[in-house]
């Protein structure tokens, strides 16, 4: 017997009625992500990196204050042993710092100190640490602040900012800052030791971020021309010395932007070499979100026989672990259900120097759990509590929980609860007061499903929030 004309359309709309309900039930997709694998997550420039005792130790301007180069960050520097994970803990100066920090140089070992020199207010100062994370004062003990008086060094070549440091074979230390700047440094790195030159490169016009390395005898100096989405870098060498003379190769430009891959205006940055190996790195800031809120990335930098440099093939990509420090625990929160009190709308990036510019920033909770720098969630500016919730999909032991915020350099504070059912929740850990550091870990094991986290003070965004520990039919291990 065949259903009536009236059954059949019920039938039909109880099918469609299913197929809503479970259209409606499904995620929608994520936003597009154009940001890649920075290096850190916060919004960092004009990097300086050094390998010292195992340690990465990366100086940076900190981004993400204001619009434009009228305000910078706390001063910070990031670590890893790894190259791969980066934490910070507070300032490398004292509190009462008040200076505008830009560009520092990667540290020098002499006199049983360490010697820095950042762009302080516009010019390029001395400052020392009897370690490489701080704190630093003045040469003469003053602390680093306007009241004190910020003791700039004589440049007289060039312009005194973006100042880069490079030690030779025989300890000679080097100083290169902007506008093709050079010269050699006193014994004890006070001042310039003679007379400052300027390095006469192929091409011309306002140039900055300037670094120095030696490689299988060759000196190499790499510059950048222009800005914005037009920032490019290029480079001389020399067979003779620090100083010159210097060649310009047939082929002399180092990084452009890949359009193909997204990446504008690669710029200001420095060369790792991992000690031990023949292995080079270029990193270098990317344009990013627009003015100063620019990321940092790392490429291979590979060398022809005859020792001229290949165009880096700029990705976005990331290089990963330098170093190997055994296997990682997996992290449980990369495949949790991630949930927000509220989510800032997109916001379309402006193009500074090229229309053809088309990038937008979607802030969806799910960026928070991606594994990427490079994309954060961010509440609504209207959220009074903004608040982000994973639901682990299992009851899980949990050992370790790490939240790295948006803007951490400018302090949080934060309220981390659990729960076995989203309904009766318990604290796991809190900070009452904004502290600075990145990223904040809670150690506490506790049985868990689910896990929010409340921002009580600081910049309302988590680039990242991981969690480590075991189902509970696995044998107990603890996070990294």
């Amino acid at each position: 017997m065949k259903p009536s004309s009236a059954l059949r359309t019920l039938q039909y709309l109880a099918l469609a009625m299913h197929c809503l309900v479970a259209a409606a039930q499904q995620p929608a997709p994520k936003p597009a992500q154009p940001f890649g694998q920075p290096l850190v997550p916060d919004l960092v420039a004009d990097p300086s990196i050094a390998e010292i005792d195992g340690t990465f130790y990366l100086f940076a301007t900190t981004d993400g204050v204001g619009a434009d180069l009228a305000s910078a960050g706390k001063p910070v520097v990031w670590q890893s042993k790894d190259f791969l994970h980066w934490h910070f803990e507070g300032s490398i100066f004292s509190p009462g710092f008040d200076a505008k920090y830009w560009a520092p140089s990667e540290p020098v070992a002499r006199g049983g100190v360490f010697h820095l020199f950042p762009t302080l207010d516009e010019h390029v100062s001395h400052v020392v640490a009897p370690t490489p994370a701080g704190p630093y004062t003045q040469p003469d003990g003053r602390p680093v602040n306007r009241a004190a008086g910020l003791a700039a060094m004589t440049l007289p070549v060039g312009k005194p900012i973006d100042a880069q440091t490079f030690t030779d074979d025989d300890g000679s230390v080097y100083m290169v800052w902007a506008q093709r700047g050079i010269a050699r440094l006193k014994p004890d790195l006070s001042a310039i030791d003679g007379e400052a030159t300027a390095v006469p490169t192929k091409r011309q016009g306002y140039s900055e971020g300037p670094l120095l390395f030696k490689r299988r005898g060759i000196y190499y100096y790499l510059y950048t021309l222009e800005g914005h989405e037009n920032y490019r870098y290029a480079y001389m060498m020399s067979r003779s010395s620090a100083l010159g003379p210097w060649e310009a190769p047939e082929q002399d430009l180092v990084a452009v932007s890949n359009l193909e891959a997204g990446v504008y205006g690669p710029g200001h940055g420095c060369v790792v070499n991992p000690r031990g190996t023949d292995d080079w790195y270029l990193v270098y800031l990317e344009f990013g979100r627009g003015g100063t809120t620019r990321q940092i990335y790392a490429d291979p930098l590979r060398f022809n026989p005859d020792g001229t440099i290949r165009p880096v093939s700029v990705s976005m990509q990331g290089v990963g672990a330098l170093r190997n420090f055994g296997p990682l625990k997996p992290n449980l929160a990369a495949h949790a259900i991630a949930s927000a009190s509220s989510t800032r709308p997109p916001s379309r990036v402006v193009p500074r120097a090229l229309v053809s510019l088309d990038r937008t920033e979607a802030f969806d909770p799910r960026f928070a759990i991606d594994g990427s720098n490079g994309s954060r969630w961010m509440a609504d500016t209207s959220d009074a509590v903004p608040t982000l919730t994973l639901d682990l999909r299992q009851a899980t032991r949990l050992e370790r929980v790490e939240l790295f915020f948006v803007m951490p350099t400018g302090g949080h504070a934060y309220r981390l609860e659990y729960s076995l059912d989203a309904r009766d929740w318990k604290l796991m850990g809190a900070e009452t007061a904004p502290s600075v550091r990145s990223p904040h870990v809670v150690e506490a094991p506790v049985v868990a499903r689910y896990l929010r986290v409340a921002i009580t003070s600081g910049v309302p965004g988590v680039w990242e929030f991981t969690a480590f520990g075991t189902d509970l039919n696995s044998p107990l291990q603890l996070g990294p």
